[in-house]
């Protein structure tokens, strides 16, 4: 994602374009799902005036205008990443990475919907875990 569209977004919300937000939508379009400590980490040599409060306010921003959003995984802080299509998550137990897996949730809202009685089901937040394909085969090297 190029810097514009980056700016666009921030527009289209309707949120102040600001150097800690351009750096932070940055960081996590460069590094993927980050906590806070390796956003504040990522940028403060690029905004050396950025304190780590201001990393937790415009996260705290971004996420309430729906540009950034929350993944919590069994064994790590709170991640976040920039809110760009639906998809779900997959997290190895045994090398803690964490992995988008694009899929439509479409039947899958409508389904809880239907069952749960619910007006309106807006968005799923799904994460799987297990064990990678690397994990798996250096496991089986192992055995």
């Amino acid at each position: 994602m190029s810097k514009a569209i980056l700016i666009e977004m921030l527009k289209e919300k309707k949120l102040k374009i600001t150097p800690q937000r351009i750096a932070i939508l940055e960081e996590l379009e460069k590094n993927g799902h980050s906590t806070v400590d390796d956003i504040f980490n990522g940028i403060k040599l690029r905004v050396p005036s950025v304190s780590l409060a201001t990393v937790y306010k415009n996260i705290l921003a971004l996420q309430s205008a729906e540009i950034l959003k929350s993944v919590k995984t069994p064994t790590h802080k709170q991640k976040y990443e920039i809110n760009i299509k639906p998809h779900i998550h997959l997290f190895c137990k045994v090398c803690e990475n964490l992995q988008d897996f694009e899929i439509d949730t479409n039947e899958f809202k409508k389904y809880c919907k239907e069952k749960s009685g619910y007006y309106c089901i807006d968005e799923a937040s799904i994460l799987l875990t297990g064990i990678c394909k690397k994990c798996s085969k250096q496991q089986s090297k192992a055995i």
